[in-house]
């Protein structure tokens, strides 16, 4: 039975099921690109259930012959090939899967066997040999050491390059060009021009050698190796120098090791597969060796920049997932421009609403009593924005890795609800974050006010302590009186006819800031800057 499964091999790119073609079972492939094929052995029941499963099958674009040896005159057994597009792991349970819900239930279907399928062909090898200068820096070890690091760097070619079928050899690039046509260009000249090996991986020109290590469960444990890269490079940014220099070859030694990766060292000298190791680990620990240094130079130094730069590899991956073989995929350029459309209204509103609840929420004091300019408005609301639309990668995400391992497994419909409402959850919560930053602000507003400093201007709102005198005590109209004009208040941008104050005494005073909100006409009162730290303004 095992024999009749996967017998004979057939490549992914003309797969045929065992028999003739022609016969009358037999349904079309399933469009699309596939990954895997999957063979099955399905007993079905002789007679009506038969055409049946077979009519079902190819409805549902499964590909299926029937196997006349392996069955009786009750029963028979058919093969039929499902194709997926994900992981290999999980992948015989998911063709299992989508030939029985194939039948629909209108058919008593036993499984017998299941396997996945190999290509039959080894897939084809093409090398690149690239044609360059014979280079000569005349005699001492050095010397001619440096010229071969020159040559093989790529420094000394000519811009013309050959491929060979296979992993090919010198002689073999060599006899291409002599014997090869005359493409124009640089002609091959034996007494100037020589050839190298392009830059590849030993199971690249070897595809019959194991799968490297770091190429296997979807690459992640690669991924890995270059976050641990970044995190090395972010602290080393944090150590003194001589701490610097200490740990700092800790990044050659893993170059000589992740350079096989990339580079064959039976075809490349070390010195080249080290330097494309170190592109690679060098690379990412600059990386996070910049961002340290960048963020503290801002002002602060948080390691949520090289964590949010991590997490977004496999967000990435997953959205890669979810999208591929859809409409949107088919569609990405145009829906992709069309996306961005909308930010032209949605970065004001959002950040209309930032500046709303810290002045109008948590202070009290109206937005419209304040000119903001439209930048501004426009940087307020980047954040939120960008929390929702990274909320809604994720989302997209969990769904696309879902698919990947075919989680997803029964009615479309359902698992979209579900996926749905968990992305608009996390999109709330990632607003209600990005709207945090106005509390924030105005918890800060409140402490350097206390502090006897001017507050910090919060998305072009702007305020500052100020003295206030009346002018006509007996007739200034305050409301909620009374003015305070013993001790500095929070003054806005004045705008119109009237001022609004902020007094911190009266909001510490309660539980709610916006207690501490004044109104009082611009006309009545006359403001003055309070000095820096003072508890209390001169007497009238």
């Amino acid at each position: 039975m095992a024999s009749m499964l996967v017998n004979p091999f057939r490549t992914r790119l003309a797969p045929t099921p065992p028999g003739d073609g022609e016969s009358e079972g037999e349904g079309p492939p399933q469009a699309g690109d596939f990954t895997h094929r999957a063979a099955v052995l399905v007993r079905v029941p002789a007679g009506a259930e038969e055409a049946t499963a077979r009519e079902q099958w190819a409805r549902c674009g499964l590909l299926f012959s029937p196997l006349e040896a392996a069955g009786d005159d009750a029963t028979a057994v058919y093969w039929v090939e499902v194709r997926l597009q994900g992981s290999r792991w999980g992948a015989l349970t998911e063709a299992e899967r989508r030939v029985t819900a194939a039948l629909a239930g209108r058919v008593s279907a036993h499984i017998a066997d299941a396997t996945l399928l190999e290509p039959e062909v080894t897939p084809t090898v093409v090398s690149t040999w690239h044609m360059h200068r014979k280079t000569d820096w005349g005699p001492g070890w050095w010397r001619s050491r440096a010229a071969q690091l020159w040559v093989q760097v790529g420094a000394a070619d000519v811009h013309r390059r050959v491929r060979l079928d296979g992993p090919g050899t010198r002689e073999e690039a060599l006899a291409a060009l002599q014997r090869g046509p005359d493409v124009g260009g640089v002609h091959f000249d034996e007494n100037l021009h020589d050839v190298r090996p392009g830059i590849a991986s030993a199971h690249a020109v070897r595809p019959q050698d194991p799968a490297p290590w770091q190429t296997r469960a979807l690459g992640l444990p690669g991924m890995a190796v270059g976050a641990v890269a970044m995190l090395f490079g972010w602290m080393l940014a944090g150590l003194g120098l001589g701490w610097q220099m200490a740990l700092a070859p800790l990044l050659v030694v893993g170059a000589w090791w992740v350079g096989p990766w990339l580079a064959d060292r039976e075809r490349h000298s070390g010195v080249v597969v080290w330097l494309c190791g170190l592109a690679v680990v060098g690379g990412t620990g600059l990386c996070g060796f910049m961002i340290r240094v960048v963020s503290a130079a801002l002002g602060g130094v948080d390691v949520r920049a090289v964590v949010v730069m991590l997490c977004g590899l496999p967000v990435l991956r997953g959205c890669l997932y979810a999208l591929r073989q859809s409409w949107f995929s088919r569609n990405a350029a145009t829906v992709l421009s069309l996306a961005v459309l909308p930010l032209a209204w949605v970065l004001p509103w959002m950040g209309r609403l930032v500046q709303g609840i810290y002045l109008t929420v948590c202070l009290g004091i109206p937005l419209s009593a304040v000119n903001v300019d439209a930048l501004w408005t426009y940087l307020a609301g980047v954040k939120p924005t960008a929390l929702c639309i990274a909320a809604l990668l994720c989302g997209l995400a969990a769904l696309g890795w879902c698919r990947h391992f075919y989680w997803i497994t029964g009615s479309r419909t359902y698992y979209l609800a579900v996926f749905g409402t968990f992305t608009v959850v996390m999109m709330v919560v990632a607003v209600l974050v990005g709207l945090s930053s106005a509390t924030n602000g105005a918890d800060r507003t409140v402490a350097q006010a206390v502090a006897g400093q001017d507050p910090s201007p919060f998305f072009g709102i702007s305020a500052r302590r100020v003295c206030v005198r009346p002018l006509d005590a007996a007739n200034t109209a305050v409301q909620p009186g009374p003015l305070p004009t013993g001790y500095p208040v929070v003054a806005f941008d004045v705008t119109g006819d009237e001022t609004w104050l902020w007094d911190y005494r009266r909001a510490t005073a309660s539980a709610d800031l916006a207690k501490g909100a004044l109104r009082v006409r611009t006309d009545q009162v006359v403001t003055q800057p309070a000095a820096r730290g003072a508890r209390t303004c001169p007497p009238l």
